[in-house]
């Protein structure tokens, strides 16, 4: 399940061998030490890039009306929560000394419960994220009558609702226990670790539903909203040349699409002059375009991380709760012990990759983003935001709003 070895052999019944060997769990040094600097690399750059998406969420202007910014705040807060409680425990208990557990039972069951809110937290966020994306794509003029901040509030304060009540389980399933016990039948100290406490055809129904609820169901229902999405963006791009006509009142489809292509809908409105229209208008229809083709990549690209880094974790899951007691060869006991470690690596890559795909998918954020992490660059002890109520104009005399607000750096 979650523990760095299957079930432990049975009880040596030589007292006088070490823990190591009547429990036959071991690390080798060289991979202590490269697990620990990898993790420390993965807890450095997670830890910062989602502390910093924190920081420009919240330095934003409260009033924006963007949607983008609470899903990144709700995905870099399961990060960081997920880093801070897992990685320090893990690196402690599960990879420099198995046992004997040293942060009670207790410790036990907030380690695991915390690890599976995080984990559902963050792949409903991604879905609601994917749904919102799409139907704004699909359907931007009805995107725009149901969509709003308060009610995107209120959908991941569901999302972590949810989260809350689908990772209580764990807590009771896992806990600490004794593997031995001592010659006079009390439980061996040094032999307390953080383990499973339920029997196998509980823990096998358990799996079975967490896989299906954390991981299959979430996964096709964000690949087949992104795939939607992506199939209209490519329409949209094969339809640019014929969007509207210079002077024409009326906006082309394209036109309702936000210009990043993941942000929302744009109100289109003529303003001044129309000189050299035709030309500034084929510069305009190429800008959005790389635009919606750089949309296109990051979807994709988020569907590739979810699989890449979550399928691994979740197939070690299943092979810890399917592969009966007895055929646990000492090649395949190591072999599932390494493998535990790789998942567990690439399960906290994925918090570390978050800020990079919102960084790709919205030039806005990546512009305060970018500006935060250069004044902490340079010891400032504030960010200036940019500023957030300018209208930006193009140079064609059309101007362009989010949501109704000035079309500058959102969130």
């Amino acid at each position: 399940m979650e523990t760095s070895s299957p079930r432990p052999p049975p009880p040596s019944p030589n007292p006088g061998l070490s823990l190591h060997a009547r429990l036959g769990v071991d690390t080798r040094l060289w991979a202590k030490v490269l697990l620990t600097a990898l993790y420390a690399l993965i807890f450095a750059l997670a830890a910062a890039g989602n502390a910093l998406s924190v920081h420009v969420v919240l330095k934003a202007r409260p009033g924006r009306p963007g949607h983008l910014r609470y899903h990144v705040l709700s995905l870099a807060l399961s990060a960081l929560l997920l880093l801070l409680v897992s990685v320090p425990m893990e690196l402690y208990n599960f990879v420099w000394f198995h046992y004997p557990w040293v942060f009670g039972d207790l410790g036990c069951r907030g380690y695991y419960f915390v690890r599976e809110l995080c984990a559902y937290a963050t792949v409903l966020s991604v879905a609601s994220l994917s749904a919102e994306r799409c139907l704004a794509v699909c359907q931007p003029l009805r995107a725009r009558r149901l969509l709003s901040p308060r009610r995107t509030r209120r959908l991941l304060a569901l999302v972590w609702a949810a989260s809350l009540g689908l990772a209580l389980p764990m807590a009771v399933i896992m806990g600490q226990k004794h593997e031995l016990e001592t010659a006079g039948g009390e439980p061996e100290p040094a032999s307390r670790v953080c383990t499973v406490l339920v029997s196998r055809a509980t823990l096998q129904v358990f799996i079975q539903v967490n896989v299906l609820v954390s991981f299959v169901l979430p996964l096709a229902l964000t690949a087949f909203l992104n795939g939607v999405t992506v199939s209209h963006l490519l329409a949209l791009c094969s339809q640019v040349p014929s969007t509207s006509a210079p002077g024409s009142s009326a906006p082309s489809r394209l036109e309702l699409l936000s210009e990043e292509g993941l942000l929302g809908l744009i109100a289109w409105r003529k303003t001044l002059s129309l000189r050299g229209q035709d030309s500034l208008g084929r510069h305009k229809d190429t800008s959005r375009i790389r635009s919606l083709q750089r949309s296109v990549q990051v979807l994709r690209a988020i569907v590739a991380v979810y699989v890449i880094c979550w399928l691994p974790y979740h197939a070690r899951r299943l092979m810890y709760c399917y592969v009966p007691d007895g055929e646990w060869t000492d090649t395949l006991y190591d072999f599932y012990h390494y493998f535990y470690m790789v998942t567990n690596t690439l399960f906290y890559i994925s918090s570390a990759v978050t800020p990079v795909l919102y960084n790709t998918a919205s030039s806005s954020f990546r512009k305060l983003f970018l500006e935060a992490l250069g004044s902490l660059c340079r010891r400032h002890h504030s960010v200036e935001p940019l500023p957030l109520e300018a209208p930006e104009s193009c140079p064609n005399g059309y101007s362009f709003r989010l949501w109704g607000a000035p079309r500058n750096p959102d969130l």
